[in-house]
């Protein structure tokens, strides 16, 4: 598991949820509008949540690993939508809608 810190809060979500969000930050072009994602964690007592943030080209976002005996959240499909937009924003911008949305599904 991997803590985020984030605008003087942070949050604990899995190791591959947390690198995606990150390589997505890096990814937004300087004139990117920001996102608005949820994402799934765990809380201090080990429960399961979502949390809601807002990130854009100029978010400064810190990931730590740190030991957890709380069990991971489900976050196969929150990397997957990340790992698209990531896609999304390095196809070239010249393409049609169609080959665009071709572009996201086939990778």
């Amino acid at each position: 598991m991997k803590r985020i810190s984030y605008c003087g809060d942070s949050f604990l979500t899995t190791d591959g949820a947390a690198d995606a969000l990150l390589e997505l930050v890096v990814t937004f072009p300087t004139d990117h509008d920001s996102e608005l994602l949820d994402l799934p964690a765990v809380n201090s007592a080990g429960d399961e949540m979502v949390v809601r943030v807002v990130v854009g080209p100029r978010s400064e976002l810190i990931s730590v690993p740190e030991e957890s005996v709380a069990g991971e959240p489900d976050t196969v499909k929150t990397v997957a939508y990340l790992r698209g937009r990531m896609r999304t924003l390095a196809a070239p911008r010249d393409l049609t809608y169609s080959e665009a949305s071709a572009f996201a599904e086939y990778g």
